[in-house]
């Protein structure tokens, strides 16, 4: 069994830490842009794991959404229970 996709689903509290680092650096993007920031976050650690891994770059991409979607929800999620 390939464990690759599991490292790449464990990678989304990293870029939801990214998320959170780049919204304070750069404020003025609006809310509406960081789903799509996180999305591409996650696609591009994907890969770069699935190159280093020489995986197949197909899983890693919809690894990587997946990753980039859940990160997206964890910040939303977060952001409304908190109240910030």
């Amino acid at each position: 069994m390939d464990y690759t996709q599991f490292i790449g689903l464990a990678g989304f509290p990293v870029i939801t830490a990214l998320l959170e680092m780049a919204k304070r650096t750069v404020p003025e993007l609006g809310d509406r842009w960081w789903p799509l920031v996180a999305l591409g976050l996650g696609v591009a650690l994907n890969v770069a794991i699935a190159y280093q891994q020489q995986t197949d770059m197909m899983l890693a991409v919809l690894v990587g959404i997946v990753t980039g979607l859940a990160s997206s929800g964890l910040y939303s999620q977060t952001k409304t229970t908190i109240g910030g």
